[in-house]
């Protein structure tokens, strides 16, 4: 996929931004908004979304989102491929600048939140709050391409191109670390030197698995207790 950059700002309307003084002039002076394009560049070939098997999106169509802690909606839809947020204004597509202006997103009904996180690496972008507080535990969600693989022979079928959701990578941030949660929690108190006694008990006791959810909230809480 690509963006082309508008020359004009654009205004999706006046319900965007209406809580703590935060007016659509306001975003118009603020935010440069890019269109966005369907497609994926293969080499000297350009493949459309649509000519390609499963999706790259978090969800398939639009859904309406709180801004930051405003009380104004919007319909969004979460590229997990480029880890860009899109949002739809009439029949065109544009993609949300990645900057601290636009730091969260609480998609309406699940109440997920979309939080913009600087890690200064490859995960830096969006990631899912799923416990919030000093010590945060956060969820990334990636999506990948996959190149179509021709038949070998008349036996052996082609390979379409695919985008395929890899399984969800789980970090632990800190206020001064960001951690990524090893697939056993045994391996985590070593990371948490300063605190690997009390954690161990912890995890002990508690059985808990880093790649449930549920788990990962019981360690949030007891590591902001």
């Amino acid at each position: 996929m690509k963006t082309i950059t508008c020359s004009v700002l654009l205004l999706i309307g006046s319900h965007f931004f209406h809580a703590q003084q935060i007016t659509v002039g306001d975003l118009a002076r603020q935010a440069r908004f890019s269109k966005v394009i369907d497609e994926v560049n293969n080499g000297k070939t350009k493949i459309k979304y649509s000519e390609i098997n499963g999706i790259p999106y978090y969800t398939a169509g639009f859904v309406n989102a709180r801004v930051g802690d405003t009380s104004s909606y919007v319909p969004i839809r979460y590229n997990t491929f480029l880890d860009t947020i899109e949002i739809m204004d009439k029949s065109e597509v544009y993609e949300i600048p990645r900057e601290e202006s636009y730091p969260k997103f609480t998609l309406d009904k699940s109440n997920l939140k979309l939080v913009l996180v600087n890690t200064h690496d490859e995960f830096a972008g969006y990631f899912f709050e799923i416990a919030s507080g000093k010590n945060r535990i956060l969820k990334k969600i990636q999506t990948k391409f996959y190149e179509a693989v021709p038949a070998p022979n008349s036996l052996i079928s082609a390979i379409p191109a695919r985008f395929e959701t890899q399984k969800p990578i789980y970090f632990l941030k800190t206020e001064d670390e960001f951690i990524r949660l090893p697939k056993n929690a045994k391996d985590l108190p070593a990371l948490l030197p300063a605190r690997k006694a009390e954690l161990e008990s912890f995890l002990k006791s508690n059985k808990i698995k880093t790649n449930d959810e549920v788990d990962l909230m019981k360690l949030a809480a007891f590591l902001n207790g």
